[in-house]
């Protein structure tokens, strides 16, 4: 959030088990509709992943962080 309102464009990516944590923390920070982009299993949320895994979810998420950069509203990876 800090680098939003620096004007620079960010992207929250978090997993599902996390979500209402970091909720918690945008909704103390001002922003209860701060935008994420929830991942879910088989992704454990330790991230303790194989660089395959990485590899993996690196390339899933890729277009959805592209089009939240640009302005498009997607919260879940597909």
């Amino acid at each position: 959030m800090e680098l939003e309102w620096a004007g620079i464009p960010t992207v929250c990516i978090v997993h599902h088990e996390l979500r209402e944590s970091a909720g918690a923390i945008a909704r103390i920070s001002g922003h209860p509709d701060y935008p994420m982009i929830t991942v879910d299993y088989p992704w454990i949320p330790t991230a303790t992943w194989s660089e395959a895994e990485i590899a993996e979810l690196a390339g899933a998420l890729a277009p959805v962080v592209r089009d939240r950069l640009l302005g498009a509203d997607q919260a879940s990876m597909p």
